[in-house]
Parts: structure tokens; C-alpha cells; sequence
């Protein structure tokens, strides 16, 4: 489409063989983590020569050091963005809108001969009230003729006549309710049809213009694409299916929720889902070696005194400010995944996100149970698989979990990297019950002044399976560590504990156990810490 604008006669560009003012709109989005690019496409036939190929209705927010223009079938020369006194454009509206304008307009004149068939309805009930009205007033004069015969006729008219008109009036007013019965569906008609047109028609949002200068060789199509950032995002969603059995398998059902705030609708565009965030921290963070020192504590004690007892004015005193390095942000660190939808969608801005579906992915999984009698009452069904597949698993903030068919609850999802391990709860199994009982605590006394410098400490945890199948269960404890020589923290187990730090967490202790049907296993924990004279345990 190919408008030349008088108006554009006022902006300063050079001398050009022809303007073209082009209409355009988002055709291409790909979204990032809090970031979104958005392209825009257009084409215009052109005479060889220099022209100016312009278009009015960017969004004004567009900046031009992020706008980025490339032209295919002509040289691009420069490019102006102009956000402000710009020419009037003259109304431009889409196929969907004037299909939504002509729908209103329908539904009000539906609307409107309803009403006139009420009224025409209606008028042989005001004519038959107006009869009845003369007919009364017959009935109530005082010079009504004497003759008894008369009389007799004249009562007999006005009774017929009273008979046809009230007929008539009740008749008027059937006919008038039943036409009025279809105004509630035309009123909804127009509420609708309006409603249509306001989701199609965004509150308008002031335009920047884009001119374009280009030089083509020859005659033929010249196609701008037009690409800005804009504000949008999309996190990930999932459904997170374990299927029990002799062969576990955990599928992952992904999708996206898209949301944008781009001041604009985007009607059945390209969209491209990106892994990849541009707005997250790009340099690498600066290290600020620590300087130590070590100290004399009695000295330090003096200082402390002499710090409390500084005067009124001292105290103050403003602090000093010791200036740190922030701390680095989280950025994930792996190649980006792009997901094209294969076909076009429509997102209004502010309005809706939008749930686009992705795949599924099939692990083979180990099931297995956690117990923690420290803390819960039951243990807690897992599933561990590998990501076998070829790109990350992003975390996201809301996962659905289900265990063969049934919805067990919602969760968080960790990221997982290409080739990592992913571990995921699936709500408590309320066959295996667990209790947690201190045998023994005590505390030793040594010296002249009684000061405890020993501890000793049995615990006894219980798992019973009340299941009708066996289950091998991953139990957890955590023994207290230290990093002083002279505090020594001795400990023992029954059974003896599969596993110490278990995923580099000192003093967390695992037991793995399979536990049959109806049975149940008891691990004790005997516990020593000892400590200095003198000195407090923390």
C-alpha cells in the first residue's frame, strides 16, 4: 500500500524522486528472559532512483540507538526517528476492526427497530386506553337520553365497545412484551460487539515516524525490516508426570507463559522463544582479594573499653562506610535454546499471557523414598533422572506434580543442566511413618567451678513401611561439625551411615535402607562433643 503524504512536505529531507508512506505492524517477536525484540515488516514497489520510504506509526518509546534497519532491494542510506510534531495520519483501521465497527453498527440498528416494533406494538394499546377513556366518559354524563330504549342500545354500545377496546389493549400489550423479549440479546449483541472492538483497539499510544533514505538500482520490491527492544518475558511452566511401575519413567510436559507490556497488541505474529537473557550481568565479576589479620583478644577487649567510654559527642559521631563489592548476580551459564511456534499468535498488550505449549521429555527415573525424622512424620516419594536431553531445563517457578495420573501437588522446579541430575519430591507417602526419640542428653561437670565442657547426646529414629510393597528409603540426619581442633565431636551409628556430607554439606549423614513390606528399622546415633574449660559452646 503506497500513500504519498503532503504533509511530509514540511519535514527537512533532501530532494527524492517519491515519499512512500507505508503502514506497518509487529510481524516477528522473539522473547527473552525480560527482554523481547520486536520486527516489524514492509514492503513497497519503488521507481529506480533516490526515495524516502517512510513510517508514522512506530511506538514513540522506540529508541533510535536500539532500533536497528535493514533494507533488501535497495541501498539504505540514513535512517530519522522522529518522535515528536509529527504530519496527522489519516485513519488506517485493520480488516478485524472495520469488521468490528460494522458489527456494532448492525447490532445498534437491530436494536433500534427492535424498539420501533415495541412502539408500533404499543400504539393499539394507547388508541384502545384512549376509547376507553371517551367510553367513561359517556358512561358519566348526566343528559343521557331518557327514552329506556334508547338507553338500553346506548349501554349495549359502550359495553361491546369496552369489551373490543380492553381486548385490543390487552392484545397491543402481548405483542409488545413478546417483541421486547429479544432486547436483552441485542443489548448483549452491542455489549459484545464493542467489547470486540476495544480488545482490537488499544487505548492509542503517541507514534514516532521512521524515515527511511534509499537508493535502487532499478525498479522493483524494496522490504524494510524494522526490529526494537521492547518490554515483555516468559517463564517456563511444567507438568511433571512419574509413572511408577517396573520401568519409572518422569516425563516433563513443557510450556510457556508469555506476557508483554509493550504498549502495543501483537496480532498473529512470529513468535520465537529464546533461553538466552541479554538484560542479565555480561562481564565477569571483579575479585577484591581479602586482607586478614589476626589480633591479641585481651588487647582487643581494652579497645572495646575505651570504645564505650568515648564521649557523648563521639558516640554521635557518624559511622564510617566501608565499601564493598556487590555481590555477582545468578546468570545461567550454558548455550541458548530457541523455541519457533509453527504458527502465528495474537497477545494483547497488558491484557493476558498467553500459555504456549512446547514438548515433552522422557527420562528414565530411579523412585525411591526420603525420610528426615528429625523434622516430618512421613517420607517423602523422589524421583531422580538424568537429562538426557540436548539442551537445559529452565527453572520455573510453578510445576504441577502428578504420580501415574493423579495431580499430587504444586511445586517449584530447578534448573537442570544438559546432562544433569534432576531430583524432584512428589509429596509424602503416608505408608512410611517415622518417629524421632532423644534417649540420652547429658552434660559432664570438671573443676572447682562447675562448667560444662562435655556433651553427650542418643537418638533413636524409627521408620516403619505400613505399605504393601517394599521401599528403599534414603534417610537423613545432621550431626553438628566444627571448625576449631580443640572442639572435638565424636559420633557413631547403628547401622553404620552410607554416606557423610552427603552433597558437600558437612555433617549431613545418609542411610540407605530397603525396607520390606510391614517391617521396620531403627538407627540409633550416639553423639560426643567436647570442648575446652572455660569456654561456652555455641
Amino acid at each position: 500500500m503506497r500513500f504519498v503524504t503532503l504533509a511530509l512536505a514540511a519535514l527537512p529531507l533532501p530532494a527524492l524522486a517519491e515519499t512512500y508512506t507505508v503502514t506497518s505492524s509487529p510481524t516477528a517477536v522473539t522473547v527473552y528472559s525480560g527482554y523481547a525484540m520486536v520486527t516489524r515488516e514492509v514492503s513497497v514497489d519503488v521507481e529506480a532512483g533516490a526515495h524516502e520510504v517512510v513510517l508514522p506509526d512506530l511506538p514513540q518509546w522506540v529508541d533510535a540507538g536500539s532500533l536497528r534497519v535493514s533494507v533488501a532491494g535497495a541501498q539504505l542510506g540514513s535512517t530519522r526517528l522522529r518522535t515528536d510534531a509529527l504530519p496527522p495520519q489519516p485513519d488506517r483501521d485493520s480488516e478485524a476492526v472495520i469488521a468490528a465497527k460494522a458489527r456494532i453498527e448492525r447490532a445498534e440498528l437491530a436494536l433500534r427497530d427492535l424498539d420501533d416494533r415495541i412502539l408500533d406494538a404499543s400504539l393499539a394499546a394507547k388508541a384502545a386506553e384512549a376509547r376507553l377513556a371517551f367510553l367513561t366518559g359517556i358512561a358519566a354524563k348526566d343528559d343521557l337520553p331518557a327514552s329506556p330504549e334508547t338507553l338500553a342500545g346506548l349501554g349495549q354500545m359502550i359495553e361491546a365497545q369496552t369489551l373490543a377496546a380492553t381486548q385490543a389493549q390487552l392484545a397491543s400489550q402481548r405483542a409488545a412484551r413478546a417483541i421486547a423479549e429479544d432486547r436483552k440479546d441485542l443489548e448483549r449483541e452491542v455489549e459484545d460487539a464493542r467489547a470486540s472492538l476495544v480488545a482490537l483497539t488499544p487505548p492509542a499510544e503517541p507514534k514516532a515516524l521512521l524515515a527511511l533514505s534509499v537508493a535502487a538500482q532499478t525498479a522493483g520490491s524494496v522490504t524494510a525490516t524494522i526490529s526494537y527492544p521492547a518490554n515483555a518475558s516468559w517463564e517456563p511452566t511444567y507438568d511433571v508426570l512419574l509413572e511408577t511401575g517396573d520401568s519409572a519413567a518422569l516425563t516433563l510436559r513443557r510450556a510457556a507463559l508469555v506476557y508483554q507490556r509493550s504498549g502495543e497488541n501483537w496480532e498473529d505474529v512470529a513468535l520465537t522463544l529464546s533461553t538466552l537473557a541479554p538484560t542479565e550481568q555480561v562481564l565477569p565479576s571483579e575479585l577484591f582479594p581479602p586482607m586478614l589479620r589476626f589480633e591479641d583478644p585481651e588487647a582487643q577487649a581494652k579497645l572495646e573499653m575505651q570504645r564505650n567510654s568515648l564521649s557523648a559527642d563521639m558516640a554521635g559521631a557518624p559511622s564510617p562506610v566501608m565499601e564493598m563489592a556487590s555481590a555477582p548476580q545468578p546468570n545461567f551459564d550454558g548455550p541458548g535454546v530457541s523455541y519457533s511456534l509453527p504458527n502465528p499468535i495474537s497477545i494483547a498488550q497488558n491484557a493476558e499471557g498467553a500459555r504456549v505449549e512446547l514438548d515433552e521429555l522422557s527420562f528414565d527415573a530411579r523412585v525411591f523414598a526420603r525420610a528426615v525424622p528429625a523434622r516430618d512424620r512421613t517420607a517423602f516419594r523422589m524421583a531422580e533422572a538424568t537429562n538426557a536431553s540436548l539442551e537445559p531445563l529452565l527453572a520455573a517457578s510453578t510445576a504441577q506434580l502428578f504420580v501415574d495420573g493423579a495431580l499430587v501437588g504444586r511445586s517449584s522446579f530447578d534448573a537442570v543442566p544438559a546432562g544433569g541430575e534432576i531430583m524432584q519430591a512428589f509429596g509424602p507417602i503416608e505408608d512410611l511413618r517415622l518417629r524421632y526419640a532423644v534417649l540420652d542428653r547429658s552434660a559432664g561437670d570438671r573443676g572447682l567451678i562447675s562448667r560444662s565442657n562435655a556433651r553427650t547426646e542418643e537418638v533413636r529414629m524409627t521408620i516403619e513401611n505400613l505399605a504393601n510393597a517394599p521401599w528403599d528409603i534414603e534417610v537423613m540426619e545432621a550431626i553438628p561439625y566444627s571448625e576449631q581442633d580443640d572442639l572435638v565431636i565424636e559420633w557413631t551409628s547403628t547401622p553404620t551411615a552410607a554416606a557423610e556430607n552427603v552433597d558437600d554439606r558437612r555433617g549431613l549423614i545418609q542411610w540407605d535402607i530397603s525396607l520390606d513390606a510391614g517391617a521396620t528399622q531403627e538407627i540409633t546415633v550416639e553423639q560426643v562433643i567436647r570442648w575446652p574449660d572455660g569456654m561456652v559452646l555455641r
